[in-house]
């Protein structure tokens, strides 16, 4: 069975690494002074390893997040992400 609660999904890219992971959270309790969603380790019910590399081509790096995505449908049972 499918949710209707909106999932709040954010890129995050570790420059010390030079990796790209992603995080997501129905929770929206934590935002910052401006209104905005913060999505932590903390609050994420999803967080993936690393995807991808920065030294990877753009393209490369679109596909593993699109996969990634995808993966994140299908385990939170919701179709309605919200990229920040």
């Amino acid at each position: 069975m499918q949710s209707n609660c909106t999932l709040y999904t954010k890129v995050l890219v570790n420059k010390k690494l030079n990796t790209v992971r992603i995080l997501a959270t129905f929770d929206t309790s934590k935002r910052n002074k401006d209104g905005d969603i913060i999505v932590t380790v903390q609050n994420a019910v999803f967080k993936s390893g690393d995807i991808a590399t920065l030294e990877e081509s753009a393209d490369s790096r679109q596909r593993a997040v699109e996969r990634t995505l995808a993966l994140v449908r299908a385990e939170c049972r919701t179709d309605n992400i919200v990229l920040l």
